[in-house]
Formats: structure tokens, C-alpha cells, sequence
């Protein structure tokens, strides 16, 4: 403690010294623990809190192929849930979208999971409020209205306990609310959470609205796949040995496989996705790797910070050091001194920690509240949260310690290293010079810990504009089809009771409508929206291609497209251009039954048939429909490919069918305007709603936008811009630290060589002469300093190649970038002090003592 009293009255005599410790600190440790904060949250804390070891994701693919992964039927799952010799308990869940609300306008379309009687059970134990659902409520067609509402729904109910029991309008329809999740409950996701739970019984009564077949969501029927399984581990059966024993339950499952369901499949066991709720295992590398690369370069910042820190301290240092000499004089111990500095260093560390975890909880807020307000749309809760707990402060403490042994230790055992006599003789400083040698000159302690801080804050600055590359690549990227003078609406008949077959008319009539209207090019119905974060996929094969052909080793069977349902007028009101064939006509969009017509983009086309002639040819998808059927469909169309999304090298190909011949509730409106002005987009929103409100006073309008934001909304387009904001942070951190570093340093040198320059203009230098002198030393070592963080730019440009939008991790435009803005930010830095150096008056600088 007198230590720690000690050190606070020394950081007190220096208040700018302090100021400038303390702020750097702040910056460097709050990027650590924000950073540390986020990938804890995300990747290294557990998502289950019982026996999160023992919980696994099961999987059923076809046997011996590479593909193949689909949902399991409600046969399966109690198949596999009376066998104990594997598994303790096995849940099951389906998802679908729902209109939820206290009434008619506080519905919002929600995230809802369908899910067993054993489901919280497994993930939790019990409920805080209220009860899980009964085996009775979670049978096939049950029908029992009831739901298990969030924590973060129940927070915006007003956290009444009295919520038990009372009722919400699902689809226009009372439920019964019978229970409370816990805070921060997602039933193992990291990110995102429903904001309820049904049972499987009502999965018919609330996708009715979703499907036009009702035997869709008929979960009795064994061939709906519509369910994904969760299972707990028996006691003692661990993941390799469950891998094992999976043959005999192989057998069980497809003994129920329905004829002519295709080759024989097998289970597997995974460890539970973190992230998303998918048919395929899913280990969330790609967050491994990015969460290992952020901390990775968090680190690299705090190393700046503490060798710009180091530097501080041995200027510093070098006014104590007659200080430290009469101490050691009058007794004391080395190894005493060496505990005084650092638990000055230390202090400095803790006071700049305190900052940065204020820094770092700013910093993740930022980033949630943006987050919430991407995923909101979305129809997810979000169920992160920042607020420091005991691992957080934990590491940020070390984080802490690691800073003081990396700037504070090698400055304390350098200064406690005198000369007595010399030092005792001289006044406060004059040491360096008085010595010469290495400390003086090119490789001196202090230049060596600058041109280490230029060296890699180069490499980080590299790593921001690598992004920043990526950004702008995005944002100048060809979708595809024509953003200007375009409009979207998005509508969910489900959320007022209307099933789909029942929709498509009033979408037909709303299309003719919007279609009368002054300036109206062109409109369209479709299913989905390019960059609208959704995506629907269907595999197609030849007509005569048989299901279960054999395939050779790393085949896959047919091509697969993300799919639309779209109405007539598609193509031209997104302006997308036709390469071959024709559009649907009115007929076949409008009105269900035959003919089957299909049209696909070039690019399915030629994975389909590589050798062309794609026109007039016939296809079938690869999964059948419910009643075990797989029509043909008769390609009379090919179009231009375009992106569905931003993520992704390659853009994906698309399948497009008339919306009649799969009506869906929730569509997508498409407007093309004649007037192409992004302003005249915008003026024309408020009609477009005017003439909704005239269509129908209940038309569940949930959106209504120009196709530009709609597009700049996209989730892939925010990864984007939020890497390059991360890492630009990283960067501007880093350039910023090591200018100040740069300049501190020749500062020092200068003002420790005032005698010197006095000396050399007594005796005909010129101004000039001083000026290069001094310029000169900054700029070879900028430039020894720039060599050696080139070489570390290319390392770790490889090393987040795979975090890279579309950018060579060699890229010349940002590595040229990079160097120039850095090696321009060190010569600023240098010039400052030199220019300093040439008003020196010869006669003061001699009779300075």
C-alpha cells in the first residue's frame, strides 16, 4: 500500500505524463475487453447452462453421399426418442413466422418455434413463470392454443406475473399464455431468440396461413419433414462412442421411410449449432476463426500502446534516474526500486482499464443497438448482452497486467541499471548523451520500440483498408437488375387469418390496382425479395433422372436454385432481361392449374445442361411433394443470373415458377416506376400507401421501401460496412499511437541534444544542415521500420482471408494505401521535432547547464 501511495503522488507531479499514460491505456485496453466481451459472448460462452457438453444436434443424411440433409417427420423423432442406449432425451422443433401481438395493432410477424413437450426441459429444468407445455398439448393435431412467451416479449408486456394465463392474438386467434422463458433464454443460440414457443399440436392450426396444402403441415402425415431434433446424451455416452451406436437406430429410421422416398439414410451426431437452426451440421468456424483474428489484432493494439507506453517511461526515466541513483546510495535494494516502477506501471494500467471497460461497454452497446435495429426486421429478439460479469472484468484485469509487464518492466530494470558516480555528478537526463553507444544512435532502446510500433500498426492499418477494400467493392456491385425508380411492399396475409390460396387473388387485384396508378412502369408479385435476408432453395433434376441413381464420389445429383414464386410482369418490373424464351403470361401466374411452366437463369442452365439446349426441356424437383408426387415442369424461359445477396463469391442461381402454382400468404410487391429519380422513388411512397389503405383497411402491410433500402439493409451489406468499421477503429488506434509514439520519441532526442545542435551551429552548421540531420535519422528508421511491416501485412493479410469480401489478401491499392498514410503520419511526427531543432539559439543551448 505505501508503494501504491507512493506512485499515485508521483503520477500526480506529471499530470500531461498521466493524462497521456491513462488515455492511451484506455484505448487499448477497452478495445481488448470489447473485443473480448464479443467473442466471449459469441464463442466461448456455453449457450446451455445444463451439461452443455452432453447436447448434441442430430442430423439424418442419405447414406454415402455428400449431400442430402433434410428435416425429420414427427415418426422419426419418437422413434428416436424411446432409445435410451443413446440418448437421454431427444426434442424436437419447427419454425415459422406468426403475427403476434396484444391485438390487431400491436401484432408484429415474429420468429415462433414449434416445439415438444420435453423441449425446456432439456435446455433448462423449468420455467422462472408459469409451466412448459404437456405431452397432450404437443401432439399432432392437438390444437391446444397456448404459448410460452421471452423474457425480452415479457419485458415489453411490462414483466406482469399476471401475464400467466392472460391471451395474445396469434394470427388474429387467442392464445393462452402458460409460461415465461428465462433471461436470455434462445435454446442454444448465441445471437438471436423467438419471441415464442408453441406446441407441435398447433403447428397445422398456425402454418395453415403459411401453406396452400394443408397436408403441408399435417405432422402426422411420414412425409412431412418439418422438424429438427435437439438430444441430451445418456449418462456416460459420449459423442465419439454415440457415433457408434447410431447403426441400429439407422435401421429403425428407415424402416419408416415411405416408398419411393429414395436411397436409405443415416444419423449423425454434431455439436449443436450456436447460430442457426439448420437441416446440415453447422460448427460456426468461420466465427472461430473471426473471433480468433479480432483478439489476435486486439492484442496487436495493446502491444502498440505498451511499447508507445515503454518509450514514454524511459523519457521519463531519464529525469529520475540522478533520483534513482540517491536512492540506491542511501540503501535501497534494486529489486525495491524495480517494485516502486512497476507498481507505477501498474497503476497507470488499472486507472487506463477502469476507462477502457467504460470504453469497451460503450463500444458493444454501439454495436448492439445497431445489430437490434438489422435484426428487428428480421423478426429475431436479440439476446446479447454486454454488461461486464466476472470473466469479462477477469480478463481485462489481466489485460492489465499484461500491459504493465510489457511497458513497465524492462523501463524500471534499464533505469535501475547507474552509475553511481556519473549519475550523482550529473544533472537530471544528461546520461544518454554523456554515454553514447547503442542508447544514443540508430539502434537505440527507444528507436527500436518505435520502429516496432510503426512495423505493426502498419500490419493493422493494412487489415483496415483490406476491409474498407471489401466496402467499397459491395457497394459498387452489379445485383444484377435495376434498383432506380423501384419500389418494394411486403405483406403478410397471415397475420389477419388469410391462407394462402385465399391470398393470391387479393395479391392479383392489389398488382392490377398499383398498376392503374400514375407513373406505374410495372408490378409484381413474388415470394421473395432479392437482399431481403431470406432464402428459399429447391434442388431440380431432369425429367428422367432417376432419385436414387448411384453417384460417384463427390457427385451431387441435380443443381439446386434459390426459388420464386412470382406473377407476370416479373422480370421487366425488376429489369431483369430475358436471354431466351418467354415470361409466364397472365393466365398461368394468376389462375392455379396446369400448364407447369418454369423459368431458370443461365447459370442453372448450364449446370443443368452443360451442353445448351436448356429451352423446351423438362425438370422435376429432387424432394416430393406431400402426397409422395414429383410433376414435371416444362423450362420456357432462361434469364440473366443475379445476386440474392451480398455475402458470397459466387452469385446463386435461381428457379422461378408461377406464383398460382405455389400461392404463399406473406409476398412481395414490386414497383417499377417510369421516373427514375431516387427522389421521386421517395415521393411516391406516401400514395402507395393511400392506395393500400384504400384497397383494404386491414391490408398487414409490414414494410413499404424503395429497392435501394431494401438493399442497403441487407445483412450481408452491414457485415461489410461493420468489418470496416471494426478494423478501420483497429487502424486509426494503431496509426494514432504510433504517431504519438514517433514524435514523443524524436522530441526527446531533441530536447536531449539541445547542447549538441548548440554546438554544431556554433561552429557553422546551418539551419539545414540541423534539419536533415535530425529529419534524416526519422526517416531511415520509417522507413527500416516500413520494410519490416510490409512483410507482416502479407502474413496477415493470408491469416483473414477468409474474413475478406472479395479482396486479394496481396491487394496493391491497399497496401500502397497503407504505407503511404503511415509512413506520411511517422514523417509528420519526425519533421515537428526537427523543424524544433533548427531554431535553437547556439548562445542559450551553451550556457544551459
Amino acid at each position: 500500500m505505501h508503494d501504491f501511495k507512493f506512485a499515485f503522488r508521483q503520477l500526480l507531479k506529471t499530470p500531461a505524463f498521466t493524462f497521456a499514460a491513462v488515455l492511451t491505456l484506455a484505448l487499448a485496453i477497452g478495445v481488448n475487453s470489447a473485443i473480448f466481451a464479443l467473442v466471449h459472448r459469441l464463442v466461448l460462452k456455453p449457450t446451455i447452462a445444463k451439461d452443455p457438453a452432453s447436447v448434441v444436434g442430430i442430423y439424418t443424411a442419405r447414406k454415402g453421399e455428400n449431400a442430402g440433409y433434410r428435416q425429420f417427420s414427427y415418426a422419426e423423432f419418437e422413434a428416436l426418442r424411446q432409445a435410451p442406449e443413446v440418448f437421454s432425451d431427444v426434442c424436437s422443433l419447427g419454425f415459422s413466422l406468426a403475427g403476434i401481438g396484444v391485438d390487431a395493432e400491436t401484432a408484429r410477424r415474429s420468429f415462433a418455434l414449434f416445439v415438444s413437450d420435453n423441449y425446456f426441459q432439456l435446455f433448462e429444468g423449468s420455467l422462472p413463470l408459469g409451466r412448459a407445455f404437456t405431452a397432450a398439448e404437443s401432439k399432432p393435431g392437438a390444437d391446444i392454443p397456448v404459448m410460452v412467451i421471452s423474457h425480452d416479449y415479457w419485458k415489453r408486456l411490462g414483466r406482469k406475473e399476471a401475464v400467466i394465463g392472460s391471451s395474445l392474438r396469434v394470427n388474429g386467434e387467442a392464445f393462452t399464455v402458460v409460461g415465461v422463458a428465462p433471461h436470455g433464454f434462445s435454446g442454444g443460440h448465441a445471437l438471436l431468440a423467438p419471441d415464442a414457443w408453441f406446441p407441435l399440436g398447433v403447428f397445422a392450426r398456425i402454418g395453415a396461413s403459411q401453406f396452400s396444402d394443408q397436408a403441408s403441415t399435417d405432422l402426422a402425415n411420414p412425409r412431412v419433414f418439418s422438424l429438427n431434433l435437439i438430444g441430451r446424451l445418456a449418462p456416460g455416452v459420449t459423442r465419439d462412442a454415440a457415433k457408434g451406436l447410431l447403426a441400429v437406430l439407422d435401421q429403425r429410421i428407415n424402416a419408416l421411410a415411405p416408398p419411393d422416398s429414395g436411397p436409405p439414410r443415416e444419423l449423425q451426431v454434431h455439436q449443436i449449432s450456436r447460430f442457426n437452426i439448420s437441416t446440415e451440421p453447422d460448427s460456426g468456424a468461420e466465427f472461430n476463426v473471426m473471433g480468433s483474428v479480432l483478439l489476435g489484432l486486439a492484442a496487436v493494439v495493446l502491444l502498440i500502446a505498451s511499447l508507445n507506453l515503454a518509450n514514454m517511461l524511459l523519457a521519463r526515466g531519464a529525469t529520475r534516474r540522478k533520483e534513482i541513483a540517491l536512492r540506491l546510495a542511501l540503501g535501497a535494494g534494486r529489486g525495491r526500486v524495480i517494485r516502486q516502477l512497476f507498481v507505477e506501471g501498474l497503476l497507470l494500467a488499472v486507472l487506463g482499464g477502469m476507462g477502457g471497460l467504460a470504453l469497451s461497454y460503450w463500444a458493444n452497446s454501439l454495436l448492439l443497438g445497431t445489430m437490434s435495429g438489422l435484426f428487428e426486421s428480421m423478426s429475431f429478439s436479440i439476446i446479447l448482452d454486454f454488461r461486464p460479469d466476472a470473466t469479462v472484468l477477469a480478463a481485462t484485469f489481466g489485460f492489465c497486467l499484461v500491459a504493465t509487464i510489457l511497458f513497465s518492466l524492462g523501463p524500471a530494470v534499464n533505469l535501475t541499471r547507474v552509475d553511481l558516480a556519473n549519475d550523482l555528478k550529473q544533472t537530471a537526463g544528461e546520461f544518454a548523451a554523456a554515454r553514447g553507444g547503442l542508447s544514443s544512435g540508430f539502434f537505440a532502446p527507444r528507436h527500436l520500440l518505435v520502429m516496432a510500433q510503426i512495423a505493426l500498426s502498419l500490419a493493422l492499418v493494412f487489415c483496415a483498408a483490406l476491409f474498407f477494400r471489401g466496402g467499397a467493392i459491395a457497394a459498387t456491385l452489379d445485383p444484377g437488375f435495376n434498383t432506380k425508380g423501384a419500389l418494394v411492399a411486403e405483406i403478410d396475409y397471415s397475420l389477419i387469418r388469410v391462407k394462402a390460396a385465399d391470398a393470391l387473388p387479393r395479391f392479383v387485384r392489389l398488382r392490377d390496382r398499383v398498376l392503374e396508378m400514375p407513373g406505374v412502369k410495372g408490378a409484381a408479385v413474388s415470394s421473395l425479395a432479392p437482399y431481403n435476408n431470406n432464402t428459399d432453395t429447391r434442388r431440380l433434376l431432369k425429367a428422367g433422372e432417376a432419385v436414387d441413381a448411384p453417384l460417384k464420389a463427390g457427385e451431387q445429383r441435380g443443381a439446386s436454385g434459390v426459388y420464386h414464386a412470382i406473377t407476370h410482369g416479373y422480370f421487366l418490373t425488376l429489369g431483369m432481361p430475358l436471354l431466351e424464351g418467354r415470361d409466364f403470361t397472365a393466365a398461368e401466374t394468376d389462375q392455379p392449374g396446369p400448364p407447369r411452366v418454369i423459368v431458370i437463369d443461365d447459370k442453372l442452365a448450364k449446370r443443368l445442361f452443360p451442353d445448351g439446349g436448356a429451352l423446351g426441356q423438362r425438370v422435376k424437383y429432387s424432394t416430393a411433394d406431400p402426397d409422395g408426387k414429383r410433376p414435371e415442369m416444362e423450362i420456357v424461359g432462361i434469364v440473366r443470373n443475379h445476386r440474392h445477396e451480398v455475402l458470397g463469391t459466387e452469385s446463386h442461381a435461381h428457379i422461378f415458377v408461377p406464383l398460382a402454382q405455389a400461392p404463399e400468404s406473406s409476398a412481395f410487391l414490386h414497383i417499377r416506376l417510369a421516373n427514375e429519380d431516387p427522389a421521386a422513388a421517395s415521393a411516391f411512397l406516401p400514395s402507395l400507401r393511400r392506395l393500400f389503405r384504400s384497397f383494404d383497411a386491414d391490408l398487414p402491410l409490414l414494410r413499404a421501401s424503395t429497392l435501394a433500402e431494401l438493399v442497403d439493409r441487407n445483412i450481408g451489406n452491414w457485415v461489410v460496412r461493420m468489418g470496416a468499421a471494426l478494423f478501420g477503429a483497429f487502424g486509426l488506434v494503431a496509426l494514432l499511437i504510433a504517431a504519438v509514439g514517433v514524435y514523443g520519441v524524436h522530441s526527446y532526442a531533441v530536447s536531449r541534444r539541445t547542447r549538441e545542435i548548440g554546438i554544431r551551429m556554433s561552429l557553422g552548421a546551418q539551419p539545414g544542415d540541423v534539419f536533415q540531420l535530425i529529419m534524416g535519422q526519422g526517416a531511415r528508421q520509417t522507413g527500416f521500420a516500413l520494410a519490416i511491416g510490409l512483410l507482416l501485412s502479407l502474413g496477415v493479410g493470408q491469416l483473414v482471408t477468409s474474413l475478406l469480401y472479395r479482396v486479394s489478401p496481396y491487394d496493391t491499392i491497399a497496401l500502397t494505401g497503407s504505407i503511404v498514410t503511415l509512413g506520411t503520419a511517422a514523417l509528420i511526427a519526425c519533421f515537428l521535432p526537427a523543424r524544433r531543432a533548427t531554431r535553437v539559439n547556439p548562445m542559450t543551448a551553451l550556457r544551459a547547464d
